[in-house]
């Protein structure tokens, strides 16, 4: 592995939104150490890189994604979701293995871009291969399951047996868990209660807990959904159900978990799920807004996620960041909730942790080298730098992320992908959307 010594950097500190200026040596992908100063001279075989007046922040973490709809973002614009489910499988069912993987390392790229060096991915089964190849060509680390449904939310909703869930769950197992020099892990990741039964849903549950698995779904995104699971299972929510089926536990990442009542936050709190936030998805196609609030305030350690592109529209954490953080501030009422330093550790160390990190999203020594070095200094609305970690959220994008590592490797350089050529990336990925809105017939050649 590469071996890099960082010097001057000014490291955030996300407890009271201060900075320090620090060297920081990279060895064997982890922060071999973290000092006042280092001397170049004991580490001659190390990569000098000078941070100076840059903020150094760990690389952030999207805990909901389906990074393939970067290639669907247009044409689902402006739909009810009911309308947006059906086009977005309609536009799948259209894609090649080639559009698939290149639609997921556009997004991954994207998001590296934009400071994300974790992304936690519910794919599709047809085109997986792809999808893995793309991931590891990116060299970001992923953990990955694949959406399943057995239960029709509409004409066009794809159905597998229980038993061929479970059959593709150990594909995904065997072809991604430990894979690219362990950056990738296996998860478990049915659709969610709507479109899935309580026989899927434990099955897999149990089978991911065999091999200590994530297990990632949606919970309480849509209102009427919400209340039709609710109505079939005799409960009074969407969380009360997994709780019934025994789904809930601190291996357990609930995306959105917008339909909740107070008493299903108690049963989240203490069961140690995690609900991801998505609050750009959120607004866009008008799902709600959730208690993120009130389930800091339960001490919940709720996670954000930049969900697809097609409901997003971005792949950029701190957009992202700032879109929960106002949000909560206006329904609340309250402009101290979802603060710059909680918001930051919500994008970092919660959604780490939330993957069975232990030793991510924190730059300390002994932790995976996952990094992002901030230029704010050639951005107008950025200028202040006593206040640059709130500011960077509150007036900042990613466009400010300078230098990015995955594990010790350098990714991103003077906001300059390392190993790609981007205007080729942008030319291929163009030429194959255009093929594809023509071919669902919403583009004329």
């Amino acid at each position: 592995m590469s071996e890099f010594l960082i010097r001057n950097a000014d490291v955030a500190d996300l407890e009271d939104l201060r900075t320090a200026t620090k060297d920081i040596l990279i060895k064997d992908g982890r922060f071999e150490k973290i000092a006042d100063v280092i001397d170049p001279n004991m580490h001659p075989d190390a990569r000098v890189i000078d941070a100076g007046n840059k903020l150094a922040l760990p690389g952030f973490t999207d805990c909901h994604s389906h990074v393939y709809q970067t290639f669907i973002k247009g044409p689902l614009d402006d739909l009810v979701i009911t309308e947006w489910l059906v086009r977005l499988f309609r536009f799948e069912d259209e894609m090649t293995d080639e559009d698939y993987y290149y639609a997921t390392l556009l997004s991954c790229l994207s998001a590296m871009r934009f400071g994300t060096t974790t992304i936690n991915e519910m794919g599709g089964y047809e085109h997986m291969d792809a999808g893995l190849q793309a991931f590891e060509d990116a060299g970001i680390r992923v953990t990955y399951g694949i959406s399943t449904t057995d239960i029709p939310e509409n004409e066009v909703t794809p159905i597998i047996s229980v038993e061929e869930a479970i059959r593709r769950s150990e594909e995904v197992y065997a072809k991604a868990h430990g894979r690219n020099h362990g950056l990738m892990r296996a998860s478990v990741a049915p659709a969610g209660l709507p479109a899935v039964s309580g026989e899927m849903a434990k099955a897999l549950k149990a089978w991911a807990n065999e091999r200590g698995l994530i297990y990632h779904t949606h919970l309480g995104e849509g209102k009427m959904e919400t209340e039709n699971v609710a109505r079939a299972y005799g409960l009074n929510g969407e969380a009360e159900a997994l709780q019934y089926l025994g789904i809930l536990d601190n291996k357990t990442l609930l995306a959105h978990s917008i339909w909740l009542s107070d008493h299903e936050l108690e049963i989240i709190k203490d069961s140690g799920a995690i609900p991801v936030h998505c609050p750009n998805t959120n607004m866009k196609i008008s799902d709600g807004i959730p208690k993120i609030a009130q389930m800091l305030k339960l001490g919940i350690p709720v996670a954000m996620g930049c969900d697809g592109e097609a409901s997003s529209g971005t792949k950029d954490m701190i957009r992202e960041g700032k879109a929960g953080s106002y949000l909560q501030k206006a329904v609340t009422l309250d402009p101290t909730v979802m603060d710059a330093a909680t918001t930051f550790k919500m994008m970092t160390v919660n959604g780490a942790r939330a993957l069975g990190y232990d030793d991510l999203g924190e730059i300390k020594e002994g932790n995976r080298a996952d990094l992002i070095l901030v230029n704010m200094e050639d951005d107008l609305s950025l200028t202040d730098r006593d206040h640059r970690i709130g500011n960077l959220l509150y007036a900042g994008t990613g466009h400010a992320v300078d230098t990015v590592f995955v594990e010790g490797e350098l990714k991103l350089k003077d906001k300059r992908l390392q190993g790609f050529d981007e205007e080729e990336i942008i030319k291929k990925c163009n030429d194959l959307i255009h093929k594809l809105n023509v071919r669902t017939g919403y583009v004329k050649e």
